[in-house]
């Protein structure tokens, strides 16, 4: 049975040993079934679709190198996009996503190699089409996680400088004018408490 096949035929088994992974990370670790799967059902179906696909060596190179333009109905971006910003919501670091998908990859193959899939001059094809969309899907991840998380510090900075304008503001205002309020002159730091000028 061809990769893509194998994949769309054993979705349940791969999203097992998804969950089971997932479950051993740390921030996994007391998440319910359907929130450690998440979108990983949509990210394995997309891969298989993306798999079965024809793709010119063009497209191959370019694909190869981050430049493929999108193809129509192709959910591979959306559900990688929705897993980073839902695990970034649940505690996962980036890491731990990455890691996520480095599972994937091995759990696929692994259960690919132990269904002892007859021998077909297609399987180097089919496993470097398999590699290039769980590549898309990671670095699609990554993507928006990073940018969540960017997006999340500047507010945290805008939030902060707002919040403290105000206060700063008038310790500024208050360290200018306490000066013209009082009428003696200003002593040294040693006169004004009491110490012997060195």
């Amino acid at each position: 049975m061809r990769l893509a096949d194998f994949i769309l035929s054993n979705v349940e088994p791969i999203l097992t040993g998804w969950e089971v992974f997932a479950r051993s990370i740390g921030a996994g670790e007391h998440l319910d079934q359907l929130t450690l799967r998440d979108h990983a059902g949509q990210i394995l179906q997309a891969t298989a679709r993306d798999m079965k696909l024809p793709q010119t060596v063009a497209e191959r190179a370019k694909k190869s190198k981050g430049q493929e333009e999108p193809r129509e109905n192709d959910a591979l971006d959306g559900a990688s996009d929705a897993h980073a910003v839902d695990r970034l919501s649940l505690g996962f670091d980036m890491l731990e996503v990455m890691s996520e998908y480095r599972a994937l990859r091995a759990s696929v193959l692994q259960l690919w190699h132990d269904s002892a899939p007859g021998a077909d001059e297609r399987d180097v094809d089919d496993l470097t089409r398999f590699n290039e969309s769980i590549d898309q899907s990671l670095s699609k991840a990554v993507a928006s996680y990073t940018k969540r998380v960017d997006q999340a510090r500047d507010m945290f900075l805008a939030i902060l400088s707002h919040d403290l304008r105000n206060p700063l503001n008038s310790i500024g205002v208050t360290a200018h004018m306490v000066p013209l309020l009082v009428n003696d002159p200003p002593k040294p730091w040693h006169a004004a408490i009491g110490s012997p000028e060195v």
